[in-house]
Parts: C-alpha cells; structure tokens; sequence
C-alpha cells in the first residue's frame, strides 16, 4: 500500500467588496463586521496615515487571517476593484487639523497620544466555498465516489508483475459500474482537506449530469444528445469523464475537484447549463435534431426501409410487382408520404433509437402514386391495326395473350416493358 499523502489545501478569493471607512479616532471607530445577514463569510480592515497606508495594512490583515492564498492574482482584484488609493492626503489632512497639531502643543500631544487614521475594510467569501454549495444545490444530483478493481503499481514481492487493487480515483473514461453513491462532505474545507496524491487512497468526489444518460433500452435522444454537448464543450477537461457499462450504457461524470479548481467563466457556464436543465431538460436543439436524424438514418437503414417495402407489397400484392428504386429515391417517397400521414420519427424513452409508424404512412399511399415502380407488361394483337393494352399483372397479360389466340388472333403476345422509370422490355 502506498504511503498517502495529503494534498494542501489552498482555498482563494471569491466574492468581495472594499470599502474607504474614513477617518476615525480609535476610541470612536464603531468596528468592521459581518452583521447576522451578510453575504460574505470573512472581514478584516486596516488603518493609516494615508488611505493608500490602510489599504496596504487591510491587506495584511487579510493575508494574516489565513482563511484564503491572498496571492496575486486576488491582490489585484481588490486594487483594480477599489482604484487608486490616496498617498498623499493624511487623516490630519483629512480632518482639516495640520494647523493645529503644529501651533498647538496641547492639541499636538493629544493627537500624538491618539491620532486618527484611514480606515479601509474588505469583506469576502472563499471561492471554493461558494462553488461547493452552489455544485451542491444543481438539481437531481448524487455525490459519488469511485473504486476500479486493476493492476496500480509493480509487485514489490513478485518482479515482472503488477499489484492489484482498488483506485479511487476516474481517469478519462470509467465504467458505469464502478461509480457508488455516497455523501456530501460539509464543506468544502473539508473536503480538499480529504484529499490525498494516492490513488488508492483518495476522497475524490463525483456526480452524473442530470439527463445525459441511458442505454440500449432506457432513456433518449435528449439524454444522448445531452451528454454529447458536455463532452464535446468541456471535454477537454480531465475532470470531465465519460462513463460506459453493459448493453450501451452511457453518462457523463463531472469530478468535483476539478470543478472547484477551475476557471471563472468554465464553472460559471456548466453550472448554468446543469442548473436549467431543471426547467428545461435540453440543453441544445441543433445538436438534438442532428443526432435525431442521424439516428433516423440509420434505422431506415437496417429496418424501416425493408418493413416499408414489405408492407407495400402486401397492400399492393394483387395489383402489381414492384421494382423498388435506390435508397435516396424511396426515402424521399417515404417522407413525402409521412407529411401526408402527419406521421413522423420519434424516440419512445426506452433507448436512444427512432421509430415511425410504417402502418400509418402505408395508409395514405395509393396505387397510383407507387405505379411508376411497378412492372408494367404490354399485350399487342391486330384488330382494325395494330392495338395495345397495358398490364400491371403478368398473370393478367398472359390470359389475355391466350384470350385473343383462342379467338383467332394467332399473332398475339405480350412484352415485359418494366417500370416506367427502367423501361426495360422482353417479349413472350
């Protein structure tokens, strides 16, 4: 077993709001607080000579709290949020006393003994700790954990060999299987605080996307189509998994730490796509109506076109044989008859894949409008000159073929023309 080691946890700064308070005497500043219904979780403020001077020392006070890596980065929001801090006005300045402090000794060693200064305050929540409640708050989501029973390292007993065991933690793509429920951590501390670089001992957290998962034989097209716009827009992310199991079993899996750790815009933009998917369980019409007719195609393919051509015949049997056309032509004829049906594809929940009701499109389809594919047979015979008849049946051509021999007209015979679309002939 390896030897875990614990991740550090470094939380950042997330919302915040800074403050100029003025200029107070000490014994009359009435304090910096949160209040009972504040929106932010940490405060600290700092005082000087100077507004720029309390700026500086309220950002020690903020660092020296410790409840977040006051790095950079945080270091210059704050400065571009509050804009340029005075240097050069003093409190004395400030308070319209300079003359005072320098002519009057009394008032002079007054101030000295308890000078007023600037006062600036910041109040702030933790980046981390707002994501981890908001994550927490998607609708119709599970806290998961992971565990895949495969080979982790090389045997230390066995050289040329593999130890097995447990990893917990996914890498790129996972198996359904190997997801189990578990519980939310309370916090968000708490929960880096968990975390470990070992692999086999890790806390690592996970959770499906809502409506983008499903089988051969459970959900839909908008679950399919859900889950190929998560992994084709956040992909790329290695914390965004998807996940694979028996009889076509697909979903995606967001890894909470990832989510936590990155940027704004990226854990904006997911979260509002998982959040809506409550009022709204699609997140892209376009790719929907691609995959629908993606999967249209390929039912037509391997099923609808050979039940649409047999239920055809068995309609039409007694009337004619039929030449069916290439696939383009007599999918263009189905569709054309499904607009007149008001019938169309549709998924039925139970798997991904696109049914029509043939029955009903077969309805609307009249002889006539399929005649050009039936094989016609043309009789000739001599009567005031030569004469014609057209037969959609050979059985028909041939008795009327034997008719007119047995009446006298010995020249009689009928001609294989084919469909109107082939005209292809053969005389008997």
């Amino acid at each position: 077993m390896m030897t875990e080691t614990k991740r550090p946890v470094v939380l950042h700064l997330g919302d915040f709001t800074v403050e100029c308070l003025g200029v107070e005497y000490p014994d009359y500043f009435g304090g910096y607080g949160l209040g009972p219904n504040s929106e932010y979780s940490n405060c600290a403020y700092g005082i000087g000579n100077t507004e720029a001077e309390a700026l500086e020392d309220c950002l020690e006070m903020m660092a020296q709290s410790g409840s977040i890596d006051l790095d950079d980065e945080a270091e210059q929001r704050i400065r571009e949020d509050y804009g340029r801090a005075d240097d050069n006005v003093t409190a004395a300045d400030e308070l319209d006393c300079v003359g005072d402090i320098e002519h009057d000794a009394g008032f002079r060693g007054a101030w000295e003994e308890s000078p007023a200064y600037w006062h600036v305050g910041i109040k702030w929540n933790i980046r981390e700790d707002q994501r981890y409640q908001r994550i927490r708050n998607i609708p119709r989501i599970q806290p998961l954990r992971y565990e895949d029973y495969r080979p982790l390292h090389p045997s230390n007993r066995y050289p040329g060999s593999q130890e097995w065991g447990y990893a917990r933690r996914a890498e790129d793509s996972a198996s359904y299987g190997d997801f189990k429920e578990t519980d939310w951590p309370g916090s968000a501390e708490e929960y880096l605080g968990s975390l470990c670089d070992d692999i086999e001992e890790t806390a690592e957290l996970y959770f499906y996307v809502p409506y983008a998962s499903g089988s051969d034989y459970s959900g839909s097209t908008v679950e399919k189509a859900n889950a190929k716009c998560i992994e084709d827009s956040y992909g790329e992310h290695d914390w965004v998994h998807p996940v694979y199991g028996g009889y076509g079993t697909y979903a995606v899996a967001i890894g909470v730490t990832g989510l936590l750790g990155c940027d704004e815009d990226t854990f904006d933009e997911l979260c509002e796509t998982l959040e809506g998917l409550d009022d709204y369980p699609l997140i892209d019409e376009e790719v929907h109506s691609a995959l629908e007719m993606e999967s249209a195609d390929e039912a037509w393919d391997s099923w609808v076109s050979g039940d649409f051509v047999r239920a055809l015949e068995k309609e039409f049997s007694d009337q004619a044989d039929f030449e069916w056309p290439d696939g383009p032509a007599l999918r263009a004829f189905f569709e054309e008859k499904c607009e007149d049906a008001n019938t169309y594809w549709e998924c039925e929940g139970a798997g991904p894949d696109m049914y029509v009701r043939i029955e009903d499109v077969v309805k609307v389809v009249t002889f006539d409008d399929i005649s050009k594919w039936a094989v016609r047979y043309e009789v000739t015979f001599c009567g005031l000159g030569t004469e014609t008849e057209v037969y959609y049946s050979e059985d028909d051509a041939i008795g009327r073929v034997e008719a007119l021999r047995a009446s006298g007209r010995i020249g009689a015979h009928y001609t294989i023309l084919g469909t109107e679309e082939t005209d292809e002939t053969d005389t008997k």
